[in-house]
């Protein structure tokens, strides 16, 4: 999976470098920085009896975008991003806070849908993501313990605007798709996954 990932977007950015002049005018390139307000999800979260807090953490990295037209756009982008969620068990009898945190790098490819206004330009975008694992951090009760898979996958949604050429702000939601933790319950993996709005300011140079 992951060979296959590195290779499809290497394709992607070989293909775009051969463009012509005129094509080749029509690509950004930029950093992006914000924050995160994670949660897990899942259909084995209604099993855990604890009230779940969000993690509030860092997203960043850079983009590349190829405009075709005044409308679409396929952007790609490498992403440094914090996920995770707090269980607080205060209300057993033995109270303890159990903290499931995990640091990605996010590769997204999303097509993104503009209306083109002169100055303040509207946008809409969607696509699929890989994430593979750099640092996690799962302590209960004092202890802790590895349990995140090496990748996973997903899907983004998301809208924003451009201001000029330079500058855009969007928030997103990323939805893993994948079960996230290393964790065999019965004959399948434990159903809990990442589910993670973003708010993003972009620079294009």
């Amino acid at each position: 999976m992951k060979k296959l990932t590195v290779m499809f977007l290497a394709g992607v950015f070989a293909g775009f470098v051969v463009l012509p002049g005129p094509a080749a005018a029509n690509v950004q390139f930029g950093i992006k920085v914000g924050g995160n307000m994670a949660k897990v999800t899942g259909a084995d979260l209604d099993d855990i009896e604890a009230t779940l807090k969000s993690k509030v953490g860092f997203v960043g990295g850079i983009f590349l975008s190829f405009n075709f037209g005044k409308i679409l756009a396929l952007q790609t982008e490498v992403l440094y991003t914090m996920k995770g969620a707090t269980f607080d068990y205060s209300d057993m009898e033995d109270p303890y806070i159990a903290k499931l945190y995990g640091n990605y790098l996010e590769i997204p490819l999303l097509l993104k849908i503009r209306i083109p206004l002169p100055i303040i330009q509207p946008f809409v975008f969607a696509g699929p993501a890989v994430g593979f694992r750099l640092s996690q951090k799962f302590s209960s009760d004092g202890e802790e313990v590895p349990l995140f898979k090496n990748s996973n996958y997903g899907a983004i949604v998301g809208a924003g605007v451009n201001l000029g050429r330079s500058f855009m702000i969007d928030v997103r939601y990323s939805q893993g798709l994948q079960h996230a933790i290393d964790i065999i319950q019965g004959d399948a993996d434990l159903d809990l996954k990442f589910g993670v709005w973003s708010a993003i300011i972009g620079i294009a140079f």
